[in-house]
């Protein structure tokens, strides 16, 4: 009797959560799942907004494969995400350590500094764009003019095709560093101290602890970080087009904007649904590499 009680009760609880999610579901289903499912069926169409559409099968696959330029923006994808992951992580763990060090010293002035490395995640993509893009000018920009008053060779941030890219990352490393802060400080908080009482009982320095201890404990917090950060760079496109727009050349071009550019300045959305469906994979691929990695494996 008591086993059939509790049958029903959780039979009950189900159907409770099932129409609490119903609304998420829908939104998903509506603005997620449906958009994501058409535009695999829309790769093997030949469309154009103006002109109609036609089916084309593995075409537009094909073609995709044999796209200098789809494979320009791929590679300049990975050298872009080899420049910023990194840094953004290695920042994060710093900032988050200041951070935890401020708490000791005046809980005031850590607010204070966990809400200046913060501030920059907090402003619009666009506005962060426009204004690196007058910081970082050749002739009249203000990083320029700085090191022009200190008598230095100035830099073509944006107009030197070996340097573009690599100013692009450092925008990105300054936007994002201080988001991810957040999750480090949040995973930090979590390592319970009886690791550290017990480590300082052994005699260890603050770097043994902090090789031994927090990043060992904070692995699946950086895997997390780090694979979000290389799916979000496969996605990236309002910063580049607001900063570069893939100049100087095809040197900034990422596989964000080239999807863009080919959707909506060449029209042709079938071919734009194929790298879609490509980069949906890659952050496929991505994502299952993350179940790996921090799963238990005992």
């Amino acid at each position: 009797m008591a086993k059939e009680t509790q049958y029903k009760q959780k039979k009950s609880d189900f159907k409770v959560g099932i129409l609490f999610l119903l609304p998420s579901l829908l939104l998903l289903t509506l603005f997620v799942f449906w958009p994501m499912a058409d535009s695999v069926r829309m790769s093997f169409y030949d469309w154009n907004p103006l002109k109609g559409k036609t089916f084309n099968g593995l075409e537009n696959y094909i073609s995709l494969i044999h796209d200098k330029l789809w494979w320009a923006s791929l590679w300049n994808t990975i050298k872009y995400i080899l420049m910023n992951v990194p840094p953004i992580v290695i920042f994060a763990v710093i900032m988050c350590e200041l951070v935890l060090y401020a708490n000791k010293v005046n809980t005031t002035i850590s607010k204070l500094v966990r809400g200046i490395y913060f501030l920059p995640c907090a402003l619009s993509l666009v506005a962060t764009g426009v204004a690196w893009r007058y910081l970082m000018g050749t002739n009249y920009g203000v990083i320029n003019n700085f090191l022009k008053a200190l008598h230095l060779p100035t830099v073509g941030w944006l107009t030197d095709s070996k340097t573009a890219l690599l100013s692009m990352a450092i925008v990105t490393i300054w936007r994002w560093a201080g988001y991810y802060m957040v999750m480090v400080v949040a995973g930090r908080l979590e390592i319970s101290q009886e690791f550290y009482e017990a480590a300082d009982l052994d005699g260890a320095n603050v770097w043994h602890k902090f090789i031994s201890i927090t990043l060992p404990q904070l692995k699946p917090v950086l895997t997390y970080i780090i694979l979000m950060c290389v799916i979000g760079t496969f996605q990236e496109f309002d910063l580049v087009y607001t900063i570069t727009n893939g100049g100087p050349g095809t040197s900034t071009y990422l596989t964000g904007l080239t999807l863009y550019k080919t959707a909506f300045s060449s029209l042709k959305m079938g071919y734009s649904s194929a790298m879609a469906v490509f980069i949906f994979l890659i952050s496929l691929i991505i994502s299952i590499l993350q179940l790996k990695l921090t799963s238990d494996k005992d």
